[in-house]
């Protein structure tokens, strides 16, 4: 090829993979080793890991450096662990980007490589052009380094994005048995309220995961009362539960609506219960001993104003 369209042909392909390219796929474009070296002692590739470059600059987007660590570790890698969990929106990740591939092949500073005798089609996919495991396999991968509390939140969020395919775990989890953290999400996959996925924080979700453990009757989930929507509620009781989480409460505005809301609900004959993130996490079982009194009282008072006098 001419030195343009060698430029334009490296453009082109770095466009579509948010901005990276590896060696491997140079060569098998018919770029010579010569032209991809003059190109980096020019700048216009920028060395990233051994064998992925940028092109023109190392400012590249979150997808970016994803791509091009898996470009790095060759055909058959995949984004994987914390870096899938991420891109699935299903949990944050800190640190290096971690990538899943078949045993063997050199490493990359700057990286966390895990490795397996085999990975099989169905476990990988395409998310935004970024090679990936599936949901369900980085949910069982992830299984073996999360608690109990955020592999059920990470359940509910994937589920809540229609991007979990139960049959497809389901199958996994077979396949997998054995495997380190399986056996701890089949448990919790099975045990996962379904009113889970109506949920709109991870404090309401930690808050079902609480209450499914005193027997006691589950609330309806995100309701219209009064004009406002409720996180819980038990109607025949009249008790209400709002579970305060930071990002949907926490500017002057919403404290002043979440206000009214209690004014209102108070006056219609409601009782109100509110916990925060930092309550459910440090106190849980003073809250919903809290909750479960209010419950019985009610409960109670109901029953003798229903009784016949005598």
């Amino acid at each position: 090829m001419r030195d343009r369209e060698v430029t334009n042909a490296i453009r082109v392909l770095a466009e579509a993979q948010h901005g990276v390219v590896s060696t491997r796929q140079l060569l098998e474009d018919g770029i010579s080793e010569d032209a991809i070296r003059s190109r980096v002692e020019g700048r216009f590739l920028i060395p990233l890991h051994r064998g992925a470059f940028a092109l023109g600059h190392k400012r590249l987007t979150r997808e970016g450096r994803w791509m091009a660590a898996v470009l790095a570790c060759g055909p058959g890698a995949a984004l994987s662990h914390f870096s899938a969990g991420h891109l699935w929106n299903v949990c944050g990740s800190y640190g290096p980007v971690e990538v899943l591939r078949r045993s063997g092949g050199a490493t990359h500073e700057g990286l966390r490589l895990h490795q397996t005798r085999r990975l099989e089609l169905y476990e990988v996919t395409l998310e935004k052009g970024i090679p990936v495991t599936s949901v369900e396999r980085t949910l069982l991968d992830l299984a073996g380094r999360m608690d109990a509390k955020r592999i059920e939140r990470a359940l509910v969020q994937a589920d809540k994005s229609g991007s979990l395919s139960w049959p497809a775990l389901a199958r996994i989890l077979v396949k997998r048995r054995g495997r380190r953290g399986a056996g701890r999400l089949k448990r919790i996959a099975a045990e996962v309220d379904p009113r889970a996925i109506e949920t709109l924080s991870v404090t309401e979700v930690d808050f079902l995961a609480l209450w499914r453990d005193t027997g006691l009757p589950p609330p309806a989930v995100n309701v219209l009362l009064e004009g406002h929507l409720v996180d819980f509620l038990w109607p025949q009781q009249k008790v209400v539960v709002e579970t305060d989480s930071w990002a949907f409460h926490g500017d002057r505005p919403t404290f002043e609506r979440d206000r009214q809301t209690d004014v209102d609900l108070v006056a219609a004959g409601y009782d109100v219960h509110r916990a925060t993130y930092k309550m459910l996490e440090r106190e849980p079982d003073r809250f919903i001993a809290n909750v479960c009194r209010a419950l019985r009282t009610r409960t109670a008072s109901s029953f003798r104003a229903a009784s016949p006098e005598t």
